[in-house]
């Protein structure tokens, strides 16, 4: 398209200069930074997804892209500047209509990171398509774009995002699964007796909080029927629950859990046979952002008789577990002047002999980042540690023979003496401004770290001679990326998320076995004794796959879930155990077997 052309009437003489040109929109530097910003909101997420790479493109390239338009609008568009004015104020209206009409959900960063550059990247194709039918008409598909894309907004809201950073939406108007839950919640919520008190010990828990006994994701001691293809596991009972992305913990008969309901945080406990709610725990409070939503992140912990539980807005309590009655109840932001993670707290509470550790950040730079209370009494015993934000939990470990609580942050990760805090060991690993989410491995006297946004795994060797301590880094490998997936150990091997591709690597080595498996940004369970892996993908669906070096070797899949899944499963007492943010089901397992004690 000329940039120029000249008003010269037909019966004019040629060689007579025309009385005026009128220069004509320079529109094709929009479609190139359309372009170029279709390429920075696509391309990295496709050959580094998930990578500190993925999202700093993602940011810069709207701001950049945001600066780049605004540039081409008023300094080279060649639009008359009667236009020009009438755009700008038209794109301000709009923004401005955008910022205070729309859901709450649809915050700044939601309409500059998502919203925005989608916008442009229409605009663009449409001033491509509209070139031959002139500006006139391209100007109209612009203004229709942005009114429409405002329009659209408006209707709109965000359900959250995916482990790849693509968001769900959902109609304004319609009610959220939450706002169902809570028209349909019947007046009362306590519908059984409560088991007796005396009877919930430590030995009735097999499943006694975050991943198991042991924190590492595995159920040992039982065998069950892996046939799946042919006669997959039965669906006992299915209901609604509130968001949240906590897991379960099986005391007995019993199963608890965390949600949201309204301006209520809850603990649940409901009958593991029937899915029918015998009592909750309601803080008033309510942790909400809008790309992974409402609801607490962490996992109950049961031990002799009680719960300790920590919310999204930080409170810690110790419960009853036979009535759900409040023992005690700390608040990290008020205890430790802690604040709210970006994500919220989601560490899972420790139990160590007569105290509760918990994870609360370290703003202030004082060695303030794990907590130690009171189990019985709520007492504040002792800080330590570093690190600003943690999404893992803490996690016991013997490491050359001396127990010790290993907690891994956005600075790296210690080890630390659980009587009095005293930090035993450090290797420092540094994320800022990224996040650590997942539980570290212990196997013999190492520790793995495994860490997202493309960095990979750390193995780092645990010595002890004297009163020194060492932490030496053997390897890091890229072979296993986990983002917020944990992964497992069996007999020499990690299985595990490579981000969004299931894969094995080597214990000693961290080469890769093999890779294969798309589930998301799903979460795994080993099942030791029958060597197989219940997997759950980011889409609801459950897998079955052998946990074997051999190769990726998937026995079935079916869907659970319409929606958005990222909570951990859970086996117990010859049940599967699943929930999102929406529902939870409970699966029989046939021909359950205990070979040994879980314990043993």
């Amino acid at each position: 398209m000329s940039d120029i052309s000249t008003n010269r009437p037909e019966n004019q003489d040629p060689s007579t200069p025309p009385a005026a040109t009128v220069p004509q929109p320079r529109i094709w530097p929009l479609i190139v930074i359309a372009a170029l910003l279709l390429a920075a909101i696509t391309i990295p997420g496709q050959i580094a997804p998930s990578t500190l790479f993925h999202f700093m493109s993602l940011m810069w390239g709207a701001l950049i892209g945001m600066g780049l338009t605004g540039l081409w609008l008023v300094a080279f568009s060649q639009i008359p500047w009667k236009e020009r004015l009438g755009a700008i104020a038209l794109v301000t209206a709009l923004i401005l209509t955008a910022i205070f009409l729309s859901h709450s959900s649809m915050n700044a960063m939601v309409l500059g990171v998502v919203i925005f550059p989608w916008t442009v990247v229409a605009c663009g194709a449409v001033a491509l398509l509209a070139i031959p039918l002139g500006w006139s008409v391209q100007r109209a598909a612009l203004v229709a774009v942005m009114v429409t894309t405002t329009v659209l907004v408006l209707c709109l809201r965000m359900e959250g995002v995916r482990g790849t950073i693509t968001a769900d939406f959902a109609p304004r108007w319609s009610p959220t699964t939450e706002e169902t839950l809570l028209a349909n919640q019947k007046e009362t919520s306590q519908t059984q007796a409560a088991p007796d008190a005396e009877s919930l010990t430590a030995a009735t828990s097999f499943w006694p909080g975050f991943r198991g006994p042991q924190r590492d994701g595995v159920v040992r001691g039982v065998t069950f029927a892996t046939d799946w293809d042919k006669e997959p596991p039965k669906e006992l009972w299915r209901r609604s629950v509130g968001p949240g992305w906590s897991s379960f913990c099986v005391i007995g008969q019993q199963i608890v859990t965390q949600e949201q309901r309204g301006e209520e945080e809850l603990v649940t406990c409901y009958d593991a046979s029937t899915g029918e709610p015998v009592w909750q725990y309601a803080i008033e409070t309510r942790f909400e952002e809008p790309l992974a939503g409402p609801g607490p992140r962490a996992t109950p912990t049961f031990h002799n008789g009680k719960l300790f539980t920590q919310g999204g807005s930080g409170y810690v309590s110790c419960i009853n577990a036979a009535d759900g009655a409040e023992v005690w109840q700390r608040d990290l932001v008020e205890d430790l002047n802690a604040k709210t993670p970006e994500w919220g707290f989601s560490g899972s509470p420790l139990v160590v002999g007569n105290l509760v550790i918990a994870f609360a950040g370290d703003q202030s730079k004082a060695d303030k980042s794990v907590v130690a209370y009171d189990a019985e009494t709520g007492d504040l015993k002792w800080t330590a540690g570093k690190g600003k934000h943690s999404y893992c939990s803490p996690h016991l470990a013997k490491l050359g023979g001396v127990d010790q609580v290993i907690m891994i942050s956005d600075w790296g990760v210690q080890g630390i003496a659980p009587a009095d805090g005293k930090i035993l060991w450090e290797n420092e690993w540094d994320i800022e401004p990224g996040n650590r989410v997942v539980q570290p491995q212990i196997v013999a006297d190492s520790v793995y770290v495994g860490t997202g946004l493309g960095m990979g795994t750390r193995k780092l060797d645990i010595k002890h001679a004297a009163e020194a301590w060492s932490a030496t880094e053997e390897w890091t490998s890229r072979n296993l990326k986990p983002y917020f997936n944990d992964f497992v150990q069996l007999d020499g091997h990690f299985y595990g998320f490579d981000d969004r591709i299931f894969t094995c690597i080597d214990v000693a080595t961290g080469d890769r076995i093999w890779k294969g498996g798309r589930y998301g940004h799903g979460q795994t369970l080993l099942v030791e004794d029958a060597k197989v892996l219940i997997v759950v993908s980011e889409d609801g669906e459950l897998a079955l796959v052998q946990a074997t070096p051999e190769g990726h070797e998937e026995i079935t899949k079916f869907r659970v879930f319409a929606n958005k899944t990222w909570n951990h499963p859970v086996v117990a007492d010859g049940k599967l155990f699943l929930r999102n943010g929406e529902e939870m089901a409970c699966f029989e397992l046939r021909d359950w077997q205990e070979t040994k004690k879980a314990d043993e």
